[in-house]
């Protein structure tokens, strides 16, 4: 029994070895685009203090709709609740799920009430509009739900890793929302969030793994 806990723990962190090296190249990418897109006066210029607090406050709302849906299904979907799949558990062309079990509607839309309240607090305080944070925690989800069928497609099963997809599918989503509706978007702002969520996001699932909200560090 030991001897199978070990290979468990050693799979796991083999992932997350694995996650570091995309990651490093990611973030390489990530520089090497922003460098000849911004110049490089702007890529010294991004990472202060102010500019990555401004950032995490911008983004939050996309950040608390993504992970909501996790805190909901484990303590207010008891098993006795019917959950509802978004994709009404059909099959794509291919023969694979759509989106997979764990995209719910009861999942969306208590993400998207949590994401619109953190919107709601933030304006409150003077650190947000109501609209913007709403149309992020809306993008967020949607941009999850892209990045579940691409998974699918490709043949990654329902809470098997993707490296970066899973960490910024929703950012992108939210991204393209705010420029359709709102016509802007701060690259600088939306550099860092992409630079810093998919730590962010590895540590929180992390930590909600070990809180037993989840079934896997990831």
């Amino acid at each position: 029994m030991d001897s199978a806990f070990t290979a468990i723990d050693n799979v796991r962190k083999a992932l997350l070895s694995s996650f570091l090296v995309f990651y490093g190249f990611y973030v390489f990418v990530l520089l090497v685009l922003f460098f000849f897109t911004m110049g490089p006066k702007a890529l010294m210029n991004v990472f202060t203090l102010q500019h990555v607090v401004n950032a995490i406050i911008w983004i939050l709302p996309a950040y608390v709709a993504n992970g909501s849906p996790v805190v909901i299904g484990k303590f207010f979907l008891t098993k006795n609740i019917k959950r509802h799949p978004i994709d009404f558990n059909k099959r794509f062309f291919d023969g694979r799920e759509i989106f997979g079990k764990n995209k719910t509607f009861e999942g969306f839309l208590g993400g998207l009430a949590a994401g619109c309240l953190a919107s709601l607090i933030l304006q409150y305080m003077g650190l947000h509009d109501l609209a913007l944070g709403s149309l992020l925690a809306l993008g967020a989800l949607l941009g999850d739900l892209v990045g579940a069928f691409i998974k699918r497609r490709i043949g990654i099963k329902p809470g098997d890793p993707a490296w970066i997809l899973d960490q910024v599918d929703f950012l992108i989503g939210s991204f393209i929302l705010q420029f359709i509706f709102f016509g802007d978007l701060d690259m600088g702002l939306a550099f860092i969030a992409m630079v810093i969520t998919p730590l962010i996001h590895i540590l929180t699932n992390f930590a909600a793994y070990l809180l037993k909200l989840k079934n896997v560090p990831w």
